[in-house]
């Protein structure tokens, strides 16, 4: 066995610590003697808590590499230890959630399931955590440019996440009607982390919050909106842990469901797939949180006002098919009304979500590579990252119009002066 390193920065890949782990999932898949070698899957930085490679693999006496998985390690700063619980929490959701979906899904047939990764290896020790995937590229899926994607899926590509995401939301009802006490279980390890004031304390992603809400307010135009926002600042994080609390109808929600953290099969084809990824915020809450997540973040107000009730829709029909497959009336799960109820109710979040992630989602990969060193060191200085693009100021001037024009700002405004 030998290691050919190909990146820039191998300190990012920590050979010693991570060896043991490749040869593991390597015996496992039947590779005696072997060679590997590793690559950034998608740039330096693209998750800005994680290192993610790709690692090929090949028999010793072969020319091509026939196998490849994918490895996600912790970025080696002294903020290591705080995110042991955001590494924790994706482990149980590939062992626990993600593996009982797919066993779920075994009596449908192939064309019908839910795509979802498969997870070879996983370590919880600190210091030495890891999470090891077969690799989505081996079945031609791609992970896209996050500006591109952010931009310019088209109708037919956002109906597609949305109807899979109906199906991710639907694995849940059925686990909870034919296992219920399985997914009684689950639900309690999956209670929201990334809003739980020790986590923001100790992580100290409460700063982050703030001065991200700070960034996004500087850019507002409307003088009107913006004393209206400046009224909810101090009661954002509030705001936000509302929101995901588990309402009256509840699944297992990705949590942080945005392009960046999805792969595209046969893209632009009517073939098309996508495939989930990046379990770290997978909390037990209201299914229309990922969607307003997703909606808010990956379309502008221009697409969502055409576009509406046709992806509301889309969501409720996916949903219901799928539960048709076992044999579940959806209206049993989850009633029309409640679903629209919940639809619009949820739309808040859509907000709350733009004012901290629009920023993100907006950068280049240069700005990209400045968060990564910005944020993850001690004092998480936002003033080194550039704030003014003209994507940005777009983006948060739209939302910021739309929230006013259909009342989702007054009612924001509402919750914390009642």
């Amino acid at each position: 066995m030998s290691l050919e390193v190909n990146i820039s920065e191998p300190d990012d890949f920590n050979c010693q610590e991570l060896h043991s782990a490749i040869e593991e999932v390597a015996h496992n898949e039947g590779f005696e003697d072997f060679e590997y070698k590793v690559d950034y899957i998608s740039g330096k930085g693209g998750n800005f808590t994680s290192n993610v490679f790709r690692v090929m693999i090949r028999k010793t006496d072969c020319d091509d590499y026939d196998f490849s998985v994918i490895v996600k390690t912790f970025i080696n700063t002294e903020r290591q230890q705080l995110f042991n619980e955001l590494h924790k929490r994706e482990v149980f959701a590939y062992t626990e959630v993600i593996k009982k979906f797919i066993s779920v899904q075994n009596v449908l047939n192939e064309e019908t399931k839910l795509e979802l990764p498969e997870c070879l290896l996983v370590n919880i020790e600190k210091n030495n955590e890891v999470i090891i995937l077969k690799d989505l590229k081996n079945h031609g899926f791609e992970l896209d440019d996050m500006q591109e994607n952010a931009e310019y899926l088209n109708i037919e590509q956002i109906n597609l996440v949305i109807s899979e995401l109906a199906k991710f939301h639907a694995l849940s009802f059925i686990i909870k009607e034919k296992e219920s006490d399985t997914f009684k279980d689950l639900k309690t390890k999956f209670q929201d982390i990334l809003y739980e004031n020790s986590f923001l304390n100790k992580s100290k992603l409460r700063n982050f919050f703030f001065e991200s809400f700070d960034m996004f307010l500087k850019l507002v135009k409307n003088k009107e909106a913006k004393n209206k926002l400046r009224k909810l600042k101090d009661k954002f994080i509030e705001l936000l842990q509302k929101y995901v609390k588990p309402g009256q109808t509840n699944v297992l929600c990705h949590g942080d469901c945005w392009v960046n953290n999805m792969f595209f099969k046969n893209k632009n084809s009517n073939q098309a797939k996508v495939c989930f990824i990046d379990y770290q915020a997978m909390r037990y809450a209201n299914p229309m949180t990922d969607f307003m997540h997703f909606l808010y973040l990956c379309t502008d107000s221009k697409f969502r006002s055409q576009h509406f009730d046709e992806i509301k829709n889309n969501y409720y029909e996916s949903l219901s098919t799928f539960l048709n497959l076992y044999n579940i009336d959806v209206t049993t799960v989850y009633k029309r009304d409640n679903f629209d109820t919940d639809f619009y109710g949820y739309m808040p979040y859509g907000l709350l979500v733009s004012i901290f992630q629009l920023r993100i989602v907006t950068m280049n990969l240069e700005e990209d590579d400045t968060l990564k060193e910005a944020k993850l060191e001690s004092n998480w200085d936002l003033s080194q990252i550039p704030s003014e693009s003209d994507l940005f100021r777009s983006r948060v001037n739209d939302v910021v119009e739309e929230a006013v024009g259909n009342g989702v700002l007054d009612k924001l405004l509402a919750e914390v002066t009642y």
